[in-house]
């Protein structure tokens, strides 16, 4: 009889693992491709994220913007490739006339480090999957399953219009407004700025 309850706790011990190695991505807006593997990746205020050219600083930068607007804390920037428990960003140039492909990425985790491959802007909206996968809320360490993502846009225009000349909106909203567009990986801002009612900007 006890061998039975071992065996039974085991089971479901295994199934609910599976299960929870098997949970869906959530980001917006669905990604390409998204495999699974196996371990996880630890996330915490100690890790460091490589960035051995200028470009990507500035991509480094913009992880860290997110981190203090979203978290309240940064993450060291390094150039060295071999760090442990690291961010590493690589960009990789595309032959002209790539198409959407000029906005792609390759994300993958796995528990030694985070990997974020692309063109620029594809890390960049890499980036904005990378903050989808982490929790509303970090209390210390954070584990973000290990999965290797690979994503395009489906089209090249994603845009969305703000009518300011009817309806006036400060500027702290439309930055706000912008950084939302980025977030779900929109690339045109079309400002409706004037009309007959009116011009918006102090000019």
């Amino acid at each position: 009889m006890k061998i039975i309850r071992i065996l039974i706790a085991l089971l479901t011990f295994f199934s609910v693992a599976a299960i929870a190695a098997e949970l869906p991505v959530e980001i917006i807006p669905k990604p390409e491709g998204v495999k699974h593997g196996g371990g996880d990746f630890v996330f915490s205020q100690k890790t460091k994220i490589i960035a051995p050219s200028a470009v990507e600083a500035r991509l480094a930068d913009s992880l860290n913007e997110l981190l203090q607007r979203n978290y309240g804390f940064k993450l060291r920037t390094t150039v060295d490739v071999e760090a442990k428990n690291a961010i590493r960003l690589t960009i990789i140039g595309l032959p002209p006339m790539a198409g959407n492909a000029l906005e792609s990425y390759h994300l993958r985790t796995d528990p030694k480090q985070l990997t974020l491959s692309g063109t620029e802007s594809g890390v960049f909206y890499g980036l904005q999957s990378l903050m989808q996968l982490m929790p509303v809320t970090i209390k210390g360490k954070v584990t973000i399953p290990s999965v290797e993502i690979v994503d395009a846009p489906r089209f090249a225009y994603r845009g969305m219009h703000l009518d300011v000349g009817r309806h006036f909106m400060p500027m702290s909203f439309v930055k706000k407004y912008i950084d939302l567009m980025s977030q779900y990986k929109f690339n045109y801002f079309h400002w409706h700025l004037t009309e007959d009612q009116g011009w918006r900007i102090e000019i």
